[in-house]
């Protein structure tokens, strides 16, 4: 059994305009995954105090964790996370097209599982350019299970989930709507799993919470049975 969850924390910031890193380490050690995927990530910037957010919630939790940098951003860093109860074999990060800001692809490779994490651009464009370049990255490269999880920023008729669906299975329930916390009405937060990835699903159960303060997003996740 594999569980896996992505969760946009808003750098820490609630929704009562409070930072509280504590609420949110509290939050995370409630979610019982193997891996988390973290959107929206500071480290060392003054609005979350110059903490190292992933670095916390790694210790706090007992798990192993990778930053990717998408943007520095106020003297600090600014990106994506993944949590994980073993420590990867490989780490690998690539850039991702982004107008407003440029974004960020982690790739984490496990001993039978590779676990990547994205938080894609707010522009069409760039969400379909960065599609492509992720299906490069991934597709044909791994005898073993690949999933990708995140913010897609795009809902699950988009052209951009239709580009994903190309090589990719969205295994977490789109029903299940992630955004805005306070009364969620759309679905952009997604698990995904390639499809040549050598991996029977027997079943898959997903969750997504109903908190409407730790962030403007509910997190996502999924349990596998094999």
């Amino acid at each position: 059994m594999i569980k896996l969850a992505s969760f946009n924390i808003r750098a820490g910031m609630g929704m009562d305009g409070i930072f509280n890193i504590e609420r949110l380490t509290k939050k995370l050690s409630s979610i019982p995954a193997d891996f988390i995927a973290l959107q929206e990530v500071d480290k060392g910037i003054s609005r979350s105090q110059r903490l190292d957010e992933a670095k916390i919630f790694a210790e706090a939790i007992d798990m192993h964790y990778e930053f990717a940098k998408a943007i520095e951003f106020d003297g600090g860093e600014y990106g994506i996370a993944l949590l994980s109860k073993a420590k990867p074999l490989s780490v690998s990060k690539f850039p991702l097209p982004g107008r407003e800001e440029v974004r960020v692809l982690l790739v984490c490779e496990f001993e039978n599982i590779v676990v990547c994490c994205t938080h894609l651009s707010l522009t069409e464009q760039d969400q379909i350019t960065s599609v492509e370049i992720i299906k490069k990255v991934l597709v044909g490269k791994y005898n073993k299970p690949v999933f990708l999880m995140g913010d897609f920023n795009a809902q699950p008729a988009s052209c951009v989930l239709e580009s994903f669906r190309e090589s990719f299975n969205i295994i977490s329930d789109t029903t299940r709507f992630t955004f805005p916390s306070a009364k969620p009405e759309i679905c952009i937060d997604y698990i995904l799993q390639l499809k040549d990835s050598n991996f029977d699903i027997k079943d898959v159960d997903t969750y997504t919470d109903s908190d409407t303060i730790s962030s403007d997003h509910l997190y996502v996740s999924v349990e596998i049975k094999e």
